[in-house]
């Protein structure tokens, strides 16, 4: 696997990015009142842009809402709104995703009422029903995507999604390399493609090559919250680069305060503090990093969790345990 995917990623950086395609919903609603579809890109826009910004997904809401006033049959804002609430379900604790999915499924449901040949709407609840564990309705959400047909890149990257949850890397692999292959449309997209490449370089324990994409990604989106984050986390892992794991994730949150951006932040900041001696002269400097990672992230049981079985942050939650003890 791993020369294929380096065989396919030499030529990456020659690609420019091409025209994005334009769905024949979307050239219906155009068509049908161009003001409003305008209105309507710019709420997609914004929530296209969301790296775990909700005031973003705020203001898309706000358009959203005066679109459907105006035409309360205007499926694509239905199909958007199925967007937000699934990045409202990564945003938020796992205890409330449940609501988020519900309601991100009826407003997909809501869109292909008004359009049932809507394949769009079916890719993403495709990837909805990944995200939700329900892989059979994902399988057949993504397949009515396909055969309605359409050229948008997420059909690939979410049945490599649906994929890679059931660890069929090489199909997946074949998804991302249908993205990234072709002239992207998208860019949010092609870098989506490069992620899951970085992703499956990780499983396959090819830490080098995953720290090597991971500075492609950040040579093409330098300001994206979710690679560097992710950065941190193997930074952290893999390498034991406690320092260059929080220069990382700090500038990730500077971009973000997403939960999961916050904890891995928080993750490097506690081994920070708990390799320093228990001498009075480094407890000062100690107690400076413990007290960032607590504003950050006070629930120290969930830390524990994430580096109780990495050699390189153990002692993270030895220390940890051992203070949860005395508390």
């Amino acid at each position: 696997m791993k020369t294929l995917i380096l065989i396919i990623l030499m030529g990456m950086s020659s690609f420019a990015f091409s025209s994005e395609w334009i769905s024949p919903i979307d050239i219906k609603y155009r068509t049908k009142n161009e003001s409003l579809f305008n209105k309507f890109s710019l709420a997609r826009n914004l929530v296209s842009s969301w790296q775990g910004q909700n005031e973003r997904l705020v203001a898309a809401d706000k358009i959203l809402k005066e679109i459907l006033q105006e035409d309360p049959e205007f499926a694509p804002a239905y199909r958007e709104y199925g967007r937000i609430y699934v990045m409202y379900a990564y945003s938020n604790l796992e205890k409330f995703k449940k609501n988020d999915f519900n309601l991100s499924e009826q407003s997909i449901f809501k869109s292909i009422q008004i359009e049932p040949q809507y394949a769009d709407a079916y890719v993403l609840l495709g990837h909805l029903y990944t995200h939700m564990g329900e892989y059979n309705k994902a399988q057949t959400a993504l397949n009515k995507g396909e055969l309605l047909g359409t050229r948008s890149p997420w059909l690939s990257l979410n049945w490599a999604d649906y994929y890679l949850v059931q660890s069929q890397y090489n199909k997946a692999l074949q998804q991302y390399i249908n993205v990234l292959m072709k002239p992207p449309s998208d860019k949010k997209a092609y870098l989506a493609a490069m992620g899951g490449l970085t992703k499956l370089f990780e499983i396959s324990g090819d830490y080098e090559n995953a720290r090597i994409y991971f500075m492609k990604q950040l040579e093409y989106e330098p300001e994206s919250a979710w690679a560097l984050s992710n950065y941190a986390n193997l930074l952290l892992f893999s390498y034991g680069n406690i320092d260059e794991a929080i220069k990382n994730g700090q500038k990730a949150l500077s971009i973000s305060d997403n939960y999961l951006v916050k904890l891995v932040l928080a993750c490097a900041l506690y081994t920070k503090w708990a390799l320093y001696s228990d001498t009075s002269t480094e407890q000062v400097d100690a107690q400076k990093y413990f007290d960032q990672a607590w504003s950050l992230y006070p629930y120290l049981n969930k830390v524990i969790d994430m580096t109780i079985r990495n050699k390189y942050t153990n002692v993270t939650a030895i220390k940890l345990q051992s203070l949860l003890h005395k508390m």
